[in-house]
Order: structure tokens, then C-alpha cells, then sequence
């Protein structure tokens, strides 16, 4: 979903699990924005475990798996790279199509730079000997 920059994420995650194939879905990696009691109660309602800290300004601190949670800079990082690409960190399309075709550009870019890359000399020769 592609959503103005100055929404706010939570309000919006209702919408974005509604449009996604939730069968083997069990749990949902959110940072302290997501956290309020409408979306652990949407979580539950769906039987998704919700993987979130709690906010500094919850009166009693709702426990999470913390083993689970370092699964969360592996979204970040994907959004770190992506905004690699100044016309998706800048959002110069105007359109949304225009804009999911970059961002969709720029991650297949992204994986397979990755796939791609060469063995540093240092790696070839380490391994031989």
C-alpha cells in the first residue's frame, strides 16, 4: 500500500492486513508506534501474536518476545536501502504508480546487486588456501 508520508502508520495497518493473505501469518514485528490497544486487539481478533514494545507512556508494560523482536532491523535495513535511491527518499513521483513502479525497480535492483556480487580477492584467496 502506498499511503501519504505524513499518515501515521498504525492507523493505517487495519487496512494493509485486510488486503493480506493472512493463513500462515502468526506474528507482527512492530516498532513502539504500533503500539495502542486497537491494534493488539485487531492482532488478536486475527490470532497474530504482536511482537511490540511497549511505550515509554504505558502505565503497566505489556511483555514481548525479545528474541523475536531482533527479527525488526531486517524491515528497517530493507527501508534503509531503499531510500538509497533519492527519488523514492524524496518521493518525486507524483503519482502512486509511478512511484510503487520505483520502489518495485529499486528493490529488484537491490536483490540482485546482492546475488551478483563477486567474491572480494581477499575472500578467493583466503578460501584457497
Amino acid at each position: 500500500m502506498i499511503r501519504p508520508g505524513n499518515v501515521a502508520e498504525a492507523k493505517e495497518l487495519p487496512t494493509l492486513l485486510a488486503g493480506v493473505p493472512l493463513q500462515e501469518t502468526r506474528e507482527l514485528l512492530g516498532d513502539k508506534a504500533y503500539d495502542s490497544n486497537a491494534v493488539r486487539a485487531g492482532l488478536v481478533a486475527r490470532d497474530i501474536a504482536a511482537t511490540i514494545p511497549s511505550k515509554a507512556n504505558r502505565k503497566e508494560p505489556i511483555p514481548f518476545d525479545q528474541w523475536s523482536y531482533q527479527g525488526r532491523p531486517r524491515v528497517e535495513n530493507a527501508f534503509s536501502d531503499l531510500k538509497q535511491f533519492r527519488g523514492l527518499a524524496c518521493r518525486y513521483a507524483k503519482r502512486a504508480d509511478s512511484y510503487a513502479g520505483m520502489v518495485s525497480l529499486a528493490a529488484w535492483f537491490l536483490r540482485t546487486k546482492r546475488r551478483q556480487r563477486p567474491k572480494s580477492q581477499y575472500h578467493q584467496a583466503t578460501a584457497a588456501a
